[in-house]
C-alpha cells in the first residue's frame, strides 16, 4: 500500500510539473523577444516597444508609461515616444530611448520639447 501511494504521489507530482513546464513554455513563446538593449534597464522588443525595468517596483513599463509616471510631460500632453518612427526591422542601433540609427544610416532623435521624433539625417 505504501509503495502504491508513493508511486501515485510521484506520478501526480510529475504530471503537475509537466503541466507547469508546458504552461511556462507557452507563455514564453507568446512574449515579445528582446532584440536590443539601451541605457540602464531599457530593452527594445521585436514588436517595436521600448520597455523600461523599474527596480523599485520589480516590473516592466513601456517607455511612455515610465515617462507618464515620472510626470515628464505633465501639462504637455502624454509622452509620444511610441510608436517608434521606423519599423523595428529597420533599426540598426539604439543607444538610448531617444536616439536610433536605421540600417540605411539615417538617424532619428526624440525631441523632449516638441514631444516627437525628428529625422536628423546623417552627419
Amino acid at each position: 500500500m505504501r509503495i502504491r501511494n508513493t508511486i501515485l504521489w510521484t506520478a501526480a507530482i510529475v504530471a503537475a510539473l509537466g503541466v507547469g513546464f508546458v504552461t511556462g513554455t507557452a507563455q514564453e513563446s507568446d512574449s515579445p523577444r528582446i532584440i536590443a538593449v539601451y541605457g540602464v534597464g531599457g530593452v527594445l522588443s521585436d514588436d517595436g516597444v521600448l520597455w523600461q525595468y523599474m527596480p523599485e517596483d520589480h516590473q516592466w513599463m513601456t517607455i511612455d508609461e515610465a515617462f507618464e509616471r515620472g510626470g515628464q510631460f505633465a501639462g504637455n500632453g502624454k509622452s509620444a515616444v511610441l510608436p517608434l518612427p521606423v519599423p523595428v526591422e529597420e533599426i540598426m542601433a539604439i543607444e538610448s530611448w531617444g536616439f536610433l540609427v536605421t540600417k540605411s544610416g539615417v538617424a532619428w532623435h526624440y525631441d523632449l520639447r516638441s514631444n516627437r521624433w525628428e529625422n536628423v539625417g546623417t552627419p
